[in-house]
């Protein structure tokens, strides 16, 4: 008998967080030139992740669409999502993301971070 009664996917915490290049592509449907800005990734799970960027594009007002090329364990991923929220924290813009995994990489990420989590790499909340 299975009691767990978890309703929202794991999220995985990295022990350090990781620097990337995240490509805004879209602002309420409006191709953005391609200019990578730095990111910090803080948190993941397979439908959201967690981010900081010094921009301001308030996902409150704006549909904002962004692609990140993310390198969690030895292979590179591919992801794009949406902004979801934002907060200020220390002149940095902290985002939760709404993640679009295409139906043929839906397993691949999963596996990473639970590969990753039975290293020690990052931490399941």
């Amino acid at each position: 008998m299975n009691n767990n009664r978890r309703t929202e996917p794991f999220r995985y915490t990295l022990k350090e967080p990781a620097t990337f290049d995240l490509h805004i592509l879209t602002i309420n449907g409006i191709p953005v030139p391609p200019k990578p800005v730095s990111a910090v990734l803080y948190d993941i799970s397979r439908s959201g992740c967690h981010l900081a960027f010094p921009l301001n594009v308030n996902p409150e007002t704006n549909l904002v669409r962004v692609g990140m090329e993310m390198v969690l364990a030895s292979e590179s991923m591919y992801i794009e999502g949406t902004l979801k929220w934002n907060k200020e924290q220390n002149g940095t813009f902290h985002y939760g993301i709404q993640l679009d995994i295409p139906e043929e990489d839906r397993d691949r990420l999963p596996s990473v971070l639970r590969r990753l989590a039975g290293e020690g790499k990052i931490l399941v909340r």
